[in-house]
């Protein structure tokens, strides 16, 4: 049997726990909010994106990775005692300093896009996903290597993570987050410009809904051409972007969601 074409996808991330992989030294007396209430607990705060490209960028002499491609931030928290919550944001972007990268990804290799491996090696935390190795394999090396990642694939992903994988296919399939025109970028950063900006969403034009607190995420604000003026200033370029971002946004919902939640 041949495989199928992938199209775009190459590989997914999972970012398990966000708030300890992006701010570790946040005070701990830091209140998060949701709704103006105090959040009693924050359960889980989690990543997951499908990247298309990538740019580094160096500044202050501190190399950064930024990943574009589709993804969603994912919390669950408490509210009151007994009052469990989640809440979502849909993301095209995600930076991470090169070096943070590299000690919860590739110990060994420079970066590399796309990854030449069947399996990723990752830290605690940052998890990637090959999605060659998910493909019907032909011989026998293959079908192990399969089988292998499908079982690392459901105990790291789809069981702990299935209710945002499935939000994410649902909105890759309706397009209405990121196929209208011209759709709006929405970057996580887990730290960038010497710590000037921390756990942090950076979007493109203001949305009152989208900007509004929500927990493991220090702030949301409409500063993307700010913070990164030489990406985003080109139009051209930027709506090459958006296609690009609107084509893995399909592969993901027509092919890649399939592959993964099987």
């Amino acid at each position: 049997m041949k495989q199928k074409p992938l199209g775009m996808l190459r590989s997914l991330i999972v970012i398990s726990d966000w708030i300890s992989f992006s701010d570790p030294d946040k005070p701990t007396d830091m209140r998060w909010l949701y709704k103006n209430q105090d959040i009693e607990s924050v359960e889980t705060s989690s990543v997951i994106f499908i990247p298309v490209d990538f740019s580094r960028l160096l500044l202050f002499n501190i190399s950064y990775i930024l990943l574009y491609g589709v993804g969603i931030y994912w919390t669950k928290f408490s509210v009151g005692k007994k009052a469990i919550t989640t809440d979502t944001r849909y993301l095209t972007g995600l930076v991470i300093p090169e070096e943070k990268w590299l000690n919860n990804h590739f110990s060994t290799e420079p970066f590399v896009f796309p990854p030449p491996y069947d399996f990723m090696i990752a830290g605690e935390n940052l998890l990637e996903f090959s999605f060659n190795t998910l493909q019907v394999q032909e011989d026998y090396v293959g079908q192990s290597r399969r089988a292998f990642e499908r079982g690392r694939i459901l105990t790291q992903l789809v069981f702990p993570l299935k209710e945002p994988l499935v939000m994410l296919k649902k909105a890759t399939e309706n397009y209405e987050e990121f196929y209208y025109s011209p759709a709006p970028m929405r970057v996580l950063i887990s730290e960038f410009y010497n710590e000037i900006f921390v756990n942090e969403i950076s979007i493109e034009s203001t949305n009152s809904k989208y900007e509004e607190n929500i927990p493991g995420v220090r702030r949301i604000k409409p500063n993307l051409l700010e913070i990164f003026p030489k990406q985003w200033s080109n139009e051209v370029y930027l709506n090459g972007l958006r296609r690009e971002v609107s084509n893995i946004a399909k592969d993901f919902a027509l092919i890649g969601a399939t592959m993964v939640l099987k």
